[in-house]
């Protein structure tokens, strides 16, 4: 049985994506040089610009290994980066990039956070990523460390790069950052949320997550603030 490899996963999930493209787009996002490696500890993808040079300057796009939580993640990091590539150079998260990723088929996506889902990805390119096999060639082990339970912690993303306040992006939503309520499991996911209550058990441990403490004491003097 032949192995399908992540770098034959993303470049099947360009291939596809930038069928629905114009012309001068489709070639812009082919030129980028699309490469699956290890990557920081703590991001999903990144992209260089005029990183690459063959004959002239590309665009080099890397999805990282390490920021790996599933085959639709990787699918969407990759229309992620590619409509950086797209949106250009200072573009960030703002409206150019939204409308790239719209074009690459890729929806409701934010700069920093998404949770990937078959929902994430419009229904002609969500069928036919669906459709692609799955890579087999193994998948990268957590780098997080184990907790006190033996269980893999998880690693705590940062957003991509061209994050929000470059050139207006605030895919993110008005008034995100610290406002959200942090709440922990017994192997060591954090989880934010926007209510001080967080009913909900980790698949991973089975224990339920907890109010981190010094959150708790935070809110108690923010009773009213509320993050939508």
């Amino acid at each position: 049985m032949s192995t399908f490899t992540h770098e034959q996963y993303i470049q099947a999930v360009r291939a596809l994506a930038v069928q629905r493209l114009n012309d001068e787009e489709r070639a812009a996002a082919l030129d980028a040089k699309l490469v699956y490696g290890a990557g920081s500890k703590a991001t999903r993808g990144v992209t260089y610009f005029g990183c690459w040079k063959n004959g002239h300057e590309h665009a080099f796009a890397e999805i990282c290994a390490f920021g790996e939580d599933s085959p639709v993640q990787v699918a969407g990091t990759t229309l992620h980066e590619l409509a950086h590539v797209l949106a250009g150079p200072g573009a960030g998260h703002g409206k150019g990039w939204l409308a790239a990723c719209k074009r690459l088929g890729l929806l409701f996506v934010r700069a920093g956070g998404t949770r990937y889902s078959p929902a994430c990805f419009a229904p002609e390119i969500r069928q036919a990523i669906a459709a692609l096999p799955k890579p087999t060639d193994g998948r990268p082990t957590p780098f997080g460390g184990l907790g006190p339970n033996g269980m893999p912690l998880q690693l705590k993303l940062r957003p991509c790069g061209a994050g929000v306040g470059v050139k207006g992006g605030k895919s993110r939503g008005a008034g995100s950052g610290s406002r959200l309520r942090k709440f922990t499991c017994g192997c060591g996911v954090i989880a934010r949320v926007a209510r001080d209550e967080f009913n909900a058990t980790c698949s991973d441990c089975g224990m339920a997550f907890k109010r981190a403490e010094a959150e708790g004491r935070l809110a108690a003097a923010t009773l009213h603030e509320v993050r939508q």
